[in-house]
C-alpha cells in the first residue's frame, strides 16, 4: 500500500525527528507534531540550486519553498529527469523522505513537474494559515 503524500511546509521537515523502522515492509519517516507521522511529502517550491553528476548518475536540485529548502536527489532514471530543470522554475515535488550519510533529510524524487507561480503562493498562504492555527 502506497502511504499519502503530506502537503508541509519545508520547515517542517528541519524541525521533525526522523526515524528509521526496523521492518522491512515498515517505511522510514518524519516524526512531527502538528503533522504527525509523514513518509511521503507534496512540495511547492523554486528551485534554487542544482548539482549534475553524469558519471555517477546523480542528480539533485534545491527547493525553497520560502519556510526552508530541501535537497531532491535522483538517481540513474530520475537523474536524467531531473536534468531538465533549471534554477528558477518553480516545481511540484512529490516523494519519499530519506536520510543522507550526512544525516541530512531529502526528497527521493516519485514525481517532480513544472507548476505556475499560482500554485506556489497559494501553497505559501495555505502553509501560513495551518502555521497561525496551530500555534
Amino acid at each position: 500500500m502506497r502511504l499519502t503524500a503530506k502537503r508541509i511546509p519545508l520547515k517542517a521537515i528541519s524541525e521533525g525527528n526522523y526515524v528509521v523502522t526496523e521492518g522491512r515492509w515498515e517505511s522510514n519517516y518524519l516524526e512531527h507534531p502538528i503533522y504527525g507521522k509523514v513518509s511521503r511529502v507534496a512540495v511547492y517550491g523554486v528551485v534554487i540550486s542544482k548539482y549534475e553528476n553524469k558519471v555517477k548518475e546523480v542528480c539533485s536540485i534545491t527547493v525553497d519553498d520560502f519556510t526552508g529548502d530541501i535537497r531532491v536527489v535522483g538517481f540513474r532514471g530520475m537523474a536524467k529527469y531531473l536534468e531538465k530543470f533549471d534554477v528558477g522554475d518553480i516545481v511540484l515535488v512529490v516523494g519519499k523522505l530519506k536520510k543522507g550519510i550526512r544525516d541530512e533529510i531529502y526528497i527521493s524524487p516519485e514525481i517532480v513537474r513544472k507548476v505556475s507561480i499560482n500554485h506556489l503562493f497559494l501553497n505559501a498562504i495555505e502553509n501560513f494559515k495551518v502555521g497561525e492555527n496551530e500555534v
